[in-house]
């Protein structure tokens, strides 16, 4: 990434509670040419939260006592704050931003900001999500959020608002919510997964659901397979990706003979998907590989063969956006591009497809929930997507799961 992208931003983490992910958001705001960080953090400054949080830079990491402060601090020197909020807030994509000193605000993970950020703060935006997850890792909302910022910042481009809108699902009943769920799918897009690390595929796989993934594809191939539907660090938490539709392949060829048709994309460090016009793209697989078969996509300045560098070994090391954390911007801004320059009609899954999506979570439920009563199932049991399940999970089995 080029630095100085967004040299007029800060960053602001109230209360953080997990050291992993402080980690992360420090490799987004370096990503991305933030050169300051300001924690919220009650805890004293040796704490070693703090101190591995505030590993940018020697002169970047602040420590700020409290949010009271932290606001006054702001407003004092003139910068615009932005609060991550669902209640109240404006679409991300509605808002025109520009060189102008702005922060976002993250929260807690658990809890988010508290009511005093959340009110002194000038905005309130949110991420417009179409899945049954409405909330991300503060990291992965950081690089969807500092994402937008820079396609218009450093692109700039101008706000793109959506075509439609994003209504909440006020249902109560689980068919209507997967009903709703299915007619927000985005027909063609699809992720591909191979040999992934069981903590990323989880994480990935929220971003999916999140922002309308059609299918995800998993290949086992030189790492021990595991049940993606089982995977506790994926299940943990209900609303997760097990209602994103799975396949599993043993093989690379034939995950490639599945997407015939499809254009292939590498996720990596570079060039951009900011200024692309990829989401247009009617079938678009977009591939977490090591391969070097695909031409590369992210959020890279520009087709820089030194910043292309695979997402797999960004995660693994200290450089770039982790894979969860490109894997989820780079969705977004497809997502942002379909719906904002193209119709409904042209992306949304029709009617034999929400069919087929509404059968998979109900199969989906039934597996989980297997002490419900007989009746309670319906046809799930007796659905393709039921039969397919038991495929899948046979398929993992003789692969040694």
């Amino acid at each position: 990434m080029a630095d100085g992208w967004l040299s007029n931003v800060i960053v602001v983490v109230e209360n953080p509670s997990d050291s992993h992910n402080l980690d992360r958001l420090r490799r987004v705001c370096r990503a991305f040419g933030v050169r300051e960080l300001r924690l919220i953090q009650e805890a004293k400054e040796e704490d070693p939260r703090c101190r591995k949080a505030l590993r940018l830079d020697p002169s970047v990491g602040r420590v700020v006592l409290n949010t009271a402060q932290c606001m006054q601090d702001l407003a004092r020197e003139g910068i615009t704050s932005f609060a991550t909020s669902l209640g109240s807030s404006v679409n991300l994509y509605d808002l025109r931003f520009d060189r102008r000193k702005m922060a976002f605000w993250f929260g807690q993970e658990k809890y988010g900001l508290t009511e005093e950020a959340t009110q002194g703060a000038n905005e309130r935006i949110f991420i417009p999500m179409s899945g049954m997850v409405q909330s991300l890792n503060v990291a992965v909302s950081a690089a969807v959020i500092l994402a937008e910022v820079a396609r218009q910042v450093a692109f700039g481009l101008a706000p793109c608002p959506f075509a439609s809108p994003i209504d909440p699902v006020e249902s109560s009943s689980r068919a209507e919510r997967f009903l709703a769920i299915a007619r927000r799918r985005q027909r063609g897009l699809v992720v591909v997964l191979e040999d992934p690390d069981r903590l990323d595929a989880a994480a990935i796989l929220r971003s999916c659901d999140a922002f309308g993934v059609a299918e995800v594809h998993f290949i086992f191939e030189t790492s021990k397979a595991f049940d993606p539907l089982a995977n506790r660090q994926v299940t943990k938490s209900e609303g997760s990706n097990l209602w994103v539709c799975s396949r599993v392949f043993g093989s690379v060829a034939e995950c490639r003979r599945c997407l015939d048709g499809f254009v292939h994309r590498r996720l990596a460090q570079g060039p951009s998907v900011l200024g692309s016009r990829l989401g247009e793209e009617p079938k678009l697989a977009l591939w977490l590989t090591r391969r070097r078969d695909f031409e590369p996509l992210g959020l890279g300045p520009g087709a820089d063969a030194d910043a292309d560098a695979d997402a797999a070994d960004a995660a693994a090391s200290d450089a770039g956006l982790a894979a969860s954390g490109l894997a989820a911007a780079t969705l977004a801004e497809l997502v942002r591009q379909r719906r904002s320059s193209a119709s409904p009609e042209s992306w949304c899954f029709g009617p034999e497809e929400q069919d087929a999506y509404v059968r998979w979570c109900e199969a989906v439920h039934a597996k989980r929930h297997t002490s419900l009563p007989q009746a309670s199932l319906g046809e799930a049991e007796m659905s393709p997507e039921y039969e397919r399940l038991g495929r899948l999970r046979a398929e993992l089995a003789r692969q040694g799961w």
